[in-house]
């Protein structure tokens, strides 16, 4: 939880309206409508180099095991793709007092980061301890983030699930996509949310997470491994990625690799069937027949809006 210095990082790079958050709110649910499902998938071979070049005709999508027609195929990257690769994203950085002068001095590979993503819509940085402060991220004036960083309070207890599910809330776009990159160790001290209403609140959004996990710091080592287990689980249902730092010196890098995740990824979307209870997960399959050894990653399921 001693996070915060990422997390000014990122926002050290915008110009923004703060508003903290005492009440966790309540478990979004990621609403479909009549609209089409849209689901992130990213495509690697055996090295763990994207795959380029795919269309709708190369994937076989399926839900509950029943294979679905694909009305949108979207790489992220390209050119001109469109509104359905349009790109909300929050960058969620855990502000106790242990990380704070880290994050200052991660801030340049914060802003770059957030400055090169593609086809970005809205970007959001949001600083959590036991309250979150929502920053929105100007490109054009990133040095508004640097003064906000510095007027941010030492933090106390950290509330990591209830800034992920209200973040979830506020950057979840059912026409576009959506990711949240999260700073942090892991260790949550002061949430109202349950693991479990957690979990559901992801599996409701379609949102990508992308976990950066730093080293515990001492004394708080016995729940380390619990809090990356939790992470992984994010990643893993969202079709996302954990990534583990050894140091603030690999953030960077780290930073480097989600941005490549993302310029390859791919967007599908098809009509979601309208048999079954609104709110029951939805189990989802992509596949790539043509190319056997390739790993795909993607959301595990979705939930209807009630």
């Amino acid at each position: 939880m001693a996070h915060i210095p990422l997390l000014q990082a990122a926002l050290l790079a915008s110009g923004l309206v703060a508003a903290p958050t005492t009440e966790p709110p309540a478990v979004p649910v990621f609403s479909s409508e009549l609209s089409l499902v849209n689901v992130a998938v990213t495509v690697e071979d055996r090295k763990g180099q994207p795959i380029p070049g795919l269309t709708a005709r190369d994937f076989v999508l399926s839900e509950d095991g029943h294979r679905q027609q694909i009305d949108l195929c979207a790489r992220m990257g390209a050119p001109g793709s469109g509104p359905s690769t349009a790109l909300d994203l929050a960058l969620l950085v855990d502000t106790s007092d242990s990380m704070l002068e880290t994050l200052r001095r991660s801030q340049e590979s914060a802003v770059r980061f957030l400055t090169t993503l593609p086809n970005a819509r809205e970007l959001l940085v949001v600083l959590f301890d036991q309250q979150q402060r929502v920053e929105h991220f100007d490109r054009d004036h990133p040095e508004a983030l640097f003064d906000r960083l510095k007027a941010v309070p030492d933090g106390g207890n950290t509330a990591l699930r209830d800034a992920i599910t209200s973040t979830l809330r506020t950057i979840h776009s059912s026409t576009g996509r959506s990711a949240l990159v999260l700073l942090t160790d892991g260790i949550d001290t002061a949430s109202s949310t349950s693991p479990q209403a957690l979990e559901r609140a992801v599996q409701a959004n379609s949102v990508v997470i992308y976990p950066v996990a730093f080293p515990v710091e001492a004394g708080e080592g016995s729940g380390a491994g619990d809090a990356l287990d939790s992470l992984g689980r994010l990643a893993d249902l969202s079709g996302g990625r954990l990534f583990k730092l050894t140091g603030e010196q690999a953030l960077p890098g780290v930073l480097d690799e989600i941005l490549a995740d993302l310029r390859a990824q791919y967007v599908l979307g098809f009509a979601p069937p309208s048999s079954g209870a609104p709110d029951r997960l939805r189990k989802i399959s992509v596949k790539v027949p043509g190319h056997k050894d390739a790993v795909v990653r993607h959301r595990v399921g979705y939930r209807l809006k009630r």
